[in-house]
């Protein structure tokens, strides 16, 4: 197994059932916890939960009290969450794997992920313009080492709590900056002169 991939425990997710399929997972389930800090935090959902609303965000993060802001295209949509109570405000909507949020906290927090690793080949197909994503493969590595290209021209951007940090990539040269280490849950802001398909294959 590659060394980057998440360890993941099989006994913390015995209880649920899950797809077998073959093309987008290889039985390897359990559990990643996600620290949030004080403050916002560029955040995804690392595995996959096909149980009833395995993915909702009320699901992800009803154990704390938050706020999540969901990129429409064009701005944020808010939906906001109290702690045993569930989304008081806003939307429920599903989380899946390759898709960024910003969570609020007022105190630093943790939420744990449970559900099952996407391996095989995975695809995000973005727009021209903003994207908030994240890796659908649970496993840490640089933009290039993850397949990441934003095409000639784009960007992409990681949040370090107070604000970005933007890293330019130009065609036949790669990466301007020096490329940081991406966290497994961890969201990514990508800006695309045109639209563009992020694709990694991953075998355990």
């Amino acid at each position: 197994m590659n060394k980057n991939l998440l360890a993941l425990s099989v006994a913390a997710a015995s209880a649920l059932a899950f797809s077998a399929s073959a093309a987008v997972s290889s039985n390897i389930v359990g559990y990643v916890k996600l620290s949030l800090s004080k403050g916002y935090n560029l955040v995804s959902n690392p595995l996959n939960n096909p149980s009833a609303n395995g993915n909702n965000i009320s699901t992800l993060f009803g154990s704390v009290d938050c706020s999540v802001s969901r990129w429409t295209g064009s701005g944020f949509a808010v939906s906001d969450i109290v702690a045993g109570a569930g989304v008081v405000a806003g939307n429920d909507f599903a989380l899946a794997p390759g898709e960024a949020v910003f969570v609020f906290v007022n105190a630093a927090a943790s939420v744990t992920s449970v559900g099952e690793a996407l391996v095989g080949t995975q695809t995000i197909s973005g727009a021209k313009g903003n994207n908030f994503v994240a890796s659908k493969i649970p496993i840490s590595g640089t933009f290039s080492q993850l397949g990441l290209s934003p095409g000639d021209g784009g960007t992409v951007s990681t949040w370090n709590g107070a604000g970005y940090t933007t890293y330019d990539y130009v065609d036949g040269v790669g990466y301007i900056q020096t490329e940081p280490t991406v966290a497994v849950g961890q969201g990514l802001v990508v800006n695309a002169l045109a639209p563009f398909t992020w694709t990694k294959t991953f075998t355990p």
